[in-house]
């Protein structure tokens, strides 16, 4: 009923192209995973398959088949989902951060997820639904804040600063859901937070991808 929260920015600057320099942010998923390096623009994780991930679509509810990883023994919940936003960027000649060519997304990661199945009722997977749509919904934001500010040459700085701003507001609602729900357990503020935030998705339905 708790999510890994940490989401870790890997930023890689990969050197002068015909559009100036090109910027990678990438969302890592919260278990420990190193990266390494391969041949020019190749980066690999050491372990595998834990970076695989799909993205929020609006018409795609999370399904138990979803949640392939291993149930952490040493937890007393029921399910846990792993999501997280990732952000993909590149910034010109002149250090100005290309906004076309910003991509955002929130995504699910189906081998650090997982459930016990005795454990589970009919409102877990909606809870863990909802942590997944509280990332999407902070996708929409870094999208509009992303539309809507004015970069200077010092974009670097300045998309990693709003990245890090949203991905704090991010962990701190999953938190609050999380404590005001019980993990689930409180029916009735788990209905108020669903409608919630199906609110805050319509209000941000201009910035869904």
């Amino acid at each position: 009923m708790i999510r890994l929260l940490h989401t870790t920015i890997f930023s890689f600057f990969l050197g002068l192209s015909p559009l100036g320099e090109k910027g990678f942010a990438v969302n890592s998923p919260d278990r420990k995973t190193e990266l390494e390096t391969g041949s020019k623009d190749d980066y690999v994780f050491r372990i595998p398959n834990k970076n695989v991930c799909f993205s929020w679509e609006p018409n795609k509810r999370l399904s138990w088949s979803d949640f392939r990883g291993m149930p952490d023994r040493s937890s007393t919940y029921a399910a846990t989902a792993n999501t997280g936003i990732s952000h993909t960027y590149a910034i010109d000649s002149r250090g100005y951060l290309i906004k076309k060519a910003s991509r955002v997304y929130a995504n699910f990661y189906p081998n650090l997820s997982w459930y016990v199945p005795k454990l589970i009722n009919e409102t877990t997977l909606a809870h863990e639904q909802t942590h997944f749509d509280i990332s999407e919904l902070h996708a929409r934001i870094l999208r509009k804040t992303i539309a809507e500010y004015r970069f200077t040459r010092n974009s670097k700085a300045e998309i990693q600063a709003i990245y890090q701003k949203v991905e704090k507001a991010r962990k701190a609602m999953q938190v609050d859901f999380d404590r005001q729900t019980n993990h689930s357990v409180d029916r009735q503020k788990e209905r108020a937070w669903e409608a919630h935030i199906a609110q805050l998705l319509h209000k941000y339905r201009h910035w869904a991808s």
